[in-house]
């Protein structure tokens, strides 16, 4: 199997109507290897209080917070057939998960960069260009991380006018009349399904900046109070306020937790129907960029196989022959045999060659 460059499959995704992206966390990774890598991310975190779970990163050998989490909370369900006698292990193992689950947030909102600025600015310039390719052509960009990377990269397209078409989060303020004056909210709120059809980018496992506040999705923005976006999340951590944030370790789990935020699961269905849109003629095609095509995201990935979309075009990083980027072809190719209806066409492209962050 041979790796085109990101050039070459861009060519040859011209004869579609519309070219949607998903990212990753190579996306984040590509940006600062040493922040957004599960590696870092651990040798960051604080486990003096769950010295058990400590452990179980040792035990099983890894570094990675989802699988950690879903090992506890799979072993917290067949515990019991072993252990019936003693129900509070079981009890304090999802009690565990959930506690790694807010210190995983803890973390990225601690050792994320403080604000836009201190990225360089070529690279925000070389990503609005990426990112404008796709959506100036009509695509929807579905992003699966939790950090700011994505947002600070729209904002600066938008301000330097790299990006022409407009990104729409589906935020905006809220309106009333009150007394015959129209009172504007300080504030920026999800607008709910009804007021959400031209959204165009979509963070389908939540981030750091969109927070539940009762029935409403808040975002916070660094124009509306002045205080660093990091800085917002740091206090609202503090005042025991967390992001709206999937972290379950197993994809039934993420779904079950997507099925009970509004904002969530409308984005959830947004790619699902982009997904299916494209039966006569196939004339839509998905790029994904830093996507692992990890069994903990299949809710989402198996969304590819059971639509419509003619062409799937996949980033692979480094060696094709590594043992990561083989089981990412396996479980590629195993969506495509997956394929409902129609045929999906599938090509492999070289990440560095696309040059996200220049």
């Amino acid at each position: 199997m041979n790796l085109i460059t990101f050039n070459e499959a861009f060519s040859l995704s011209k004869k579609y109507n519309k070219k949607h992206l998903l990212l990753g966390n190579g996306f984040s990774i590509a940006c600062i290897p040493s922040i957004f890598t599960y590696g870092s991310l651990y040798s960051k975190a604080n486990f003096n209080d769950i010295p058990e779970v400590q452990e179980a990163f040792n035990l099983l050998g890894t570094q990675d917070f989802e699988l950690v989490i879903k090992t506890l909370e799979n072993s917290s369900k067949i515990l019991p057939a072993y252990l019936s006698h003693d129900k509070l292990i079981s009890k304090k193992m999802l009690e565990n998960a959930q506690k790694l689950k807010d210190r995983l947030i803890e973390t990225i909102a601690r050792n994320h960069p403080g604000y836009p600025g201190e990225i360089d600015e070529y690279k925000y310039v070389a990503c609005s260009k990426f990112l404008s390719k796709f959506l100036d052509e009509n695509g929807t960009i579905y992003s699966l991380n939790y950090d700011l990377l994505l947002y600070w990269a729209l904002m600066y397209g938008m301000e330097h006018k790299l990006i022409k078409t407009i990104p729409q989060d589906g935020f905006g303020r809220v309106t009333d009349f009150e007394d015959g004056e129209l009172n504007v909210s300080d504030y920026l709120t999800w607008q709910g399904d009804s007021k959400a059809h031209n959204q165009n980018i979509h963070y389908l496992h939540g981030a750091l900046h969109l927070y539940d506040k009762g029935p409403d999705v808040e975002k916070f923005t660094w124009n509306d109070t002045g205080i660093r976006l990091v800085d917002q999340a740091r206090i609202a951590l503090m005042g025991g306020r967390f992001p709206l944030f999937v972290a379950e370790g197993e994809s039934n789990n993420k779904l079950e937790k997507i099925t009970h935020s509004g904002y969530l699961y409308h984005s959830y269905k947004s790619f699902s129907s982009t997904m299916k849109i494209g039966a006569k003629g196939q004339k839509n095609c998905l790029f994904t960029y830093g996507v692992s095509f990890s069994e903990n995201d299949d809710h989402i990935l198996c969304k590819i196989s059971k639509g419509k979309i003619g062409h799937l075009f996949v980033s692979i990083y480094g060696d094709l022959s590594s043992i990561l980027n083989k089981q990412i072809i396996a479980l590629v190719e195993r969506l495509k045999r997956k394929r409902d209806s129609g045929n999906l066409e599938v090509s492999y492209y070289q990440a560095e060659t696309a040059k996200v962050w220049g």
